[in-house]
Formats: structure tokens, sequence, C-alpha cells
């Protein structure tokens, strides 16, 4: 036990201090350098197996962020690369596109290209392996990573073990640096609030993905508890809006105002409204979420909380800037408003 013990206590010294070199790593592991340079690069005939318990023993052994450095000093830093979880694969994600309008436009002020890296919100190990193996290969001169997954789980701790500079769009527990969050809670309140504040007293929530925080600050909104309003979950996008309508007309309760958990779901639930002859917002008052750019052009122009979400993307950027010139950058909070269009 003792024997184990002082083992494992010269591991933590040598990842402390950063003094692990190639050649003592594979020592460790019993393989070659030739072996590890191929597991990094993934060039090279090596099988799956070795290549993944060397990649995992690094991890354990505190030697990526030593091969990274080294890898860095000969690549072009100019790619940043964004790594996001796909949750709707039959309808666009909008939420993205708005962040990465602003990332894009930023980035090209700064002459750097945006990689662009969707892997499975729900499932697809094999992909999620696939971004990995791109944050470890050296290629990129930073990444950023949107949460609410798993996956996006697994790149962040990767990019952070290789020292590669980062930055963590959304919110995941413990983080209190390189990152840009929103208040999702607050945004929905102000839905609440406003519907509260018109008297429209029947509500309902049109609930999509991750939406807890969205629930609770639409309760909070209202002063009113669960029990109290109508809610549903039907998906994510246009369709699942129109599904939700069909819900809430068929619930036997007279519901006078929605919030949608975003404007696609949103804009699904007006469309299959209108074509009941169900009137917005004279007789259900319609916000959605997140304020994408079509919202202001659909038929009724769409209420909706503004996230912000260009804004959210050029904030990445810019603290992705900081972090490649080695600074440590506090978590930054996007303020979020109510924007009241035709529908409510």
């Amino acid at each position: 036990m003792r024997k184990r013990l002082r083992k494992k206590n010269k591991i933590v010294k040598i990842m402390l201090h950063g003094k692990i070199t190639i050649k003592e790593f594979a020592s460790k592991l019993g393989v070659s350098t030739a072996t590890v340079s191929r597991a990094f690069s993934t060039k090279g005939r090596i099988s799956e197996k070795t290549r993944q318990y060397i990649l995992d023993k690094a991890v354990e052994l505190g030697y990526y962020a030593n091969f990274h450095a080294k890898s860095l000093g000969g690549n072009d830093n100019s790619t940043i690369g964004l790594f996001y979880p796909v949750i709707n694969s039959e309808e666009p994600d909008y939420f993205i596109d708005e962040i990465m309008f602003g990332l894009n436009s930023r980035l090209q002020m700064a002459g750097k290209t945006l990689q662009v890296n969707p892997f499975p919100g729900l499932f697809g190990e094999d992909i999620i392996e696939s971004c990995r193996e791109k944050i470890l290969s050296g290629g990129m001169g930073g990444v950023v990573i949107v949460s609410g997954s798993k996956g996006s789980d697994i790149l962040f701790e990767t990019a952070k073990s290789v020292n590669i500079p980062y930055v963590l769009i959304g919110h995941m527990v413990g983080i209190d640096k390189n990152a840009v969050q929103f208040d999702n809670e607050h945004g929905a309140s102000l839905a609440g609030s406003y519907f509260r504040k018109i008297k429209r007293c029947h509500p309902a929530y049109i609930g999509g993905y991750l939406d807890t925080p969205k629930k609770q600050g639409f309760l909070n909104g209202l002063k009113l508890t669960e029990d109290q309003i109508f809610i549903t979950h039907c998906g994510h996008g246009f369709r699942a809006g129109a599904d939700a309508f069909l819900k809430v007309i068929n619930s036997n309760r007279h519901i006078d105002c929605v919030l949608c958990a975003n404007d696609a779901i949103a804009m699904g639930f007006i469309s299959a409204a209108k074509s009941n002859d169900v009137k917005i917002p004279e007789d259900i008052a319609v916000i959605g979420f997140d304020d994408i750019r079509p919202s202001r052009f659909f038929v009724p122009a769409l209420s909706s909380v503004s996230l912000r979400l260009s804004t959210i993307g050029t904030q990445a950027v810019d603290m992705i800037l900081r972090n490649i010139n080695g600074e440590i950058c506090p978590t930054q909070h996007v303020e979020c408003d109510l924007v009241l269009r035709e529908s409510s």
C-alpha cells in the first residue's frame, strides 16, 4: 500500500512541476517515443486501442500540456474552433446560428478563421472522440465550447488538460473564469412579470431543451406555482410548437398567454393557432425565447426574451483573444431583455 502511495505522489509531483518528458512518459507506459508521437498526431500505424490508452494515460500523468505547448510552437494559431451540441437535427439551430454570427464577424476583424465542429448532444461517442482529437492535435489557436451536454463536458476537460486557450459559452458547475454566461431564469421571469402586469391570468409554458431555469423564472415572474399553470414539453423546433398548440387547445383549460422555450417553438405555435382561427395576441398572447433575427419579421412579429446571442459570440472572441495572450479572464454575464412586439 505504501509503495503504491509513493508511486502516486511521485506522479502528482511530476504533474504539478511539468517535468515529464516524452521519453519519461513513454517509459512509464512501456512504449516507444515514436508510438507516443503517432498517438497524438493521429498519423502512422497504431491500433485504436493503443492510441486511446496513450491519450487516457496522458491525462492521468499530466503529459498533454507539454506535448501541446510543443505542438503549438510550429502551428498557426489563426484558427479558432467552435464546438457545440446539436440537439435538433431536423431543423436549423437558430440559437447557435446567432452566436456563430457574432463569433465569425469578430474573428474576421482579428484576422482569424472559425472552424465549426458540431457534435450530437444526446449520443454519438465517435463524433465526440473525433472532436476531442482535433483539440489534442494542436492545430487550433483556441476553442470555444458551448455547454449543455455530456460531450461539452468531455471537450471542455480535454481543452483544459492541454492548456489550449478556451472559452465556455453557458454554464458548467465550478467554472468561474473564461466563460460567457446568460441568465435564462431572469429572462423568463421578465416574461412572467409582463403577463401578470397585463392581467393575463391563465398561462402555459411550452418547454424545450435544458429549460428548468426558464420554467422556474416564468413561475417566479407570474407569482404562481407549477400546479397553477399548464406545462407541456414537445421538442425543440417549429413542429414542436405546432404540436404544443394542439395540446393547449385540447387541455380543456382556458389559456390566454404562453411562454415558449425558444422562438422556433413560438413560431410553430402561432402558425398552428392561425390555422385554427385562434387570434394572436387577442386570444392568446405569445412570447418566445432567444430573440433570433427571423422573430422580428414573422407575422405577427414575435415578442421574445433577448439573450443578445450575437453579443455573446463577440464577447467570447474578445475573451479567447485575451486568453491567447496569456490573460485569465473572469466570467462575463450578458444581460437579457424582454423585447415586446405584436404577438403579445
